[in-house]
Parts: structure tokens; sequence; C-alpha cells
């Protein structure tokens, strides 16, 4: 693929989205204007699409935009992109750009904007730039230009003296990145002195963009960060695990989550996987974390699965907590359980609670349950919290149902306190907690 093509499939990637909800309101035009009785029976409608589209029509040059539109609809991505903005536009930058930020339809505004990030060359991307700064462009469409800057200009773009927004230098190396990954990871592996103070927003930028259009070389990459002892690493794996969940969806990233070596990296992509999976199938997403259950770095993925599954059906989400073996994993997916299970139906949270033999599992299970209610009646929270077993449980979960009971009633906290048996130092945490 060469450097042309490339970009066209960078810049379908960059604003697709925004594509398809202005071919939708390109579409809701045409439609309004196909029928001379539709326009006579709802004049003020059209009239307001009939303006915009006038505007569009002058300045962006519509009609050829109509034509190309009707093509086969076997084209590529590239041949629909260039049918719903025109490619280089016979509009000059000023226009698109004041169309872009300034016209109030927001479906023309999404429109021209695309067309304008269409129209960018290493020559203009200077001139639109500017156009951006003096009519105010918001975040997301700066996100969008440095992006696509990147992406055309790579190392001219990066460099430039006027790329000094925050943000723009780890946008700008992203769409690097995806456009030509071997040349922008050489810059980064061998950086600049004058950007290496900026090392940490280039890292996000190097990372997202990878993750964009080669998952191996970003994965590869977040791993020998690791290795260098990067304080960044955990949440840049998950960075690459969101677009494998946004590109891919919840089971082929789950798949992917499965090649890294265990240990915290692991249980950060894990963790951003399994609230999706477990939305979409409870079932299969539990089947893959349960491999996992034993290791302390999946515990917070077993919690999420458990919340979701708990939303859907507390009962097998309670079974399969139960099922798995003891250790931090089980801890937190119950804990997670009973404090959701009691906000929907607290009768039967109560209920499975007193079926539950004494166990260790038990007492994390009340523990839970305890921790949510005493939101809702906490000196029943209080009493549940005083059949913990687990002397060190009982006393955090009867601290945390205090200091909210104190928070609510203060004077029957106070009543409570002179006979609950809790040491002095653990009612001065309930009646005057550390604020952090």
């Amino acid at each position: 693929m060469n450097d042309h093509k490339k970009y066209q499939h960078l810049k379908v990637h960059a604003v697709w989205l925004v594509a398809a909800v202005a071919a939708f309101g390109l579409g809701s035009w045409r439609k309004s204007h196909s029928s001379p009785k539709e326009s006579s029976s709802s004049s003020g409608h059209s009239e307001l699409h009939s303006n915009n589209a006038n505007t569009i029509d002058q300045d962006v040059s519509l009609s050829s935009t109509r034509a190309r539109s009707n093509r086969p609809s076997s084209q590529g991505p590239e041949s629909i992109l260039a049918g719903l903005f025109g490619g280089a536009s016979n509009a000059g930058i000023e226009a698109l750009a004041r169309l872009a930020l300034r016209d109030p339809n927001q479906v023309t505004r999404r429109l021209a904007f695309s067309r304008l990030l269409e129209t960018m060359t290493p020559e203009n991307a200077e001139q639109i730039r500017a156009q951006l700064t003096e009519l105010g462009a918001a975040p997301d469409q700066w996100k969008d230009f440095h992006y696509s800057w990147g992406a055309i200009a790579g190392k001219a773009a990066l460099e430039s003296p006027n790329n000094n927004r925050e943000g723009a230098l780890a946008d700008t190396l992203a769409g690097w990145a995806a456009a030509k990954p071997e040349e922008a990871l050489a810059m980064f592996e061998n950086l600049p002195a004058a950007l290496e103070g900026k090392r940490e927003e280039l890292t996000r930028g190097i990372v997202s963009g990878l993750a964009d259009t080669n998952r191996a070389m970003a994965t590869d990459l977040v791993l020998r960060l690791n290795q260098q002892g990067n304080a960044n690493a955990s949440s840049l794996m998950a960075m690459v695990a969101n677009e494998s969940l946004r590109a891919d969806g919840p089971e082929t990233a789950s798949l992917w989550s499965d090649s890294l070596p265990d240990g915290p990296l692991k249980g950060a992509a894990m963790n951003r996987i399994a609230e999706d999976y477990a939305r979409s199938n409870p079932e299969a997403a539990a089947a893959w974390a349960q491999r996992y259950a034993s290791q302390d770095f999946a515990a917070s993925t077993i919690a999420k699965i458990s919340g979701q599954w708990t939303a859907q059906n507390p009962q097998a989400a309670v079974n399969w907590l139960e099922s798995l073996p003891p250790g931090q994993g089980q801890n937190a997916g119950l804990q997670t359980a009973f404090n959701d299970w009691e906000d929907r139906d607290p009768a039967s949270a109560g209920q499975y609670l007193l079926s539950m033999p004494n166990s260790p599992q038990r007492d994390t299970s009340i523990s839970g349950f305890s921790n949510g209610y005493a939101w809702q009646n906490p000196e029943v929270a209080i009493q549940w919290a005083g059949s913990i077993s687990d002397a060190n449980l009982r006393q955090r979960s009867l601290t945390h149902a205090g200091q909210i009971y104190f928070r609510q009633n203060p004077n029957a906290a106070r009543t409570w306190l002179e006979s609950s048996g809790l040491s002095p130092e653990v009612q001065q945490q309930i009646t005057n907690p550390v604020r952090r």
C-alpha cells in the first residue's frame, strides 16, 4: 500500500463516525427535497434545510458529491468517503473552516470538518491550523486535526513550533504511528533532546497510534516499557486492550489478553475487557476469567464480571463465585456480588446469607452486603456486620457501617457506640473519620 493510499485509509479510521452522521444528515436533506409536495407541506422545516444545503452547495460543491454518492456500493471505504466529502474540495480552506466551526447546523459542521481533514496536505496543514485557532476549534476537533497532521507529515508535524497545544504531541505521534509505525517507533526510541521532557506524553501517543493499526507492535512496546520500569505500563496496556475491545469485540480481545504473560499487565488488560464481556455474555466471561481465579492479578476482573452478572442473575453469579478457589478473586467477587444484590433485592440476598455455612466466604459475603446496605439502613447493616466471625473483617465492616450511621443520625449512633464494645480508637474512627 503506497503512502497516499495508506493515509486515505487512516483518514477513514479517524473520521468514519463523523462521516456516517454527516451522510445520514445529507440523506435526510435529499429526502426532504425529493418531492415538491413534501416541500409545500413542511415549509418551515424544509426552508431550514434548504438554507444550509444551499450554503454547502455554494461553498463546498455538493453537486459533485451527489454524483459520486451514486457510485456502486461495492466500492471500498476510500470511494465511499470521497463520495461523502468530495475529496479535494473546490471551496477554500477558510470557507470550509468557517462552515465547520460556525455553521448553525450541526450536521453541516461535521460534514465540513470531515471534508476539511480530507483536503489536508503537508503543505496546507499550517493554514488549516491557523484557521482552527482563529475560529476556536473544540478539543475533539483539535485531536482529530493533530492525528491527521501526524499521519500525513510525520516528523515535520511533530517538530513544528506551532504544535504546542496541550496533548497535541501525543495526538500527532499517534497519527504518525498509525500511518508509518516503524518510522514513528524509530524516532520514539531515539527521542531528540528537545522532546525528552515530553516523553510521558509521547509514550501515550505512540502506544495509542500503534494500537490503532498494529496491535502486536503496541503490545511488544508496552511489555518492553514495563521491563524498563515504566510506572504507567499497566495503564498503557489497558489502552491497547481498549482498542482491541473497540475494534474486535470482547471475545477476540479476551483471546489477545490470554497471550500476555501472567502478571499486572495481563491483569490490567483483563480488567478493561471484563465488564464489556460480562455485559454481553456473563457465562462466557466467567469461563474465561475462571482460569486465572487463583491469581491475584485477576481479582479485579473477577469482581467486574461478578458485578455485571449479579445485575442479570445474582443467584447464578454467586454460585459461580462459590465454585472458585479461595483467594483474592473470590473475595472481591463475593464482596461485589452481595454489595449489588442487596441494592436490588435485600430480602433475597439476606436469605441466601442465612443459608450459607460459617466460612470465610460467608464472612466476605456479609461484609459486602453490610457495606452496601448501610446506606439504606445502617442499624440493620451493623447487626449483619456484627455476625462476621473474622475479627479484623468484622471491625472494618462495623467501622464502615458506623460511619454512615453517625453521618445520618449522630445521636442514635453515639447511643449505639456506648454499648458497642468497640475500642476507643475504633469509635474515634467512626465519629471523626480521617479525610482522604
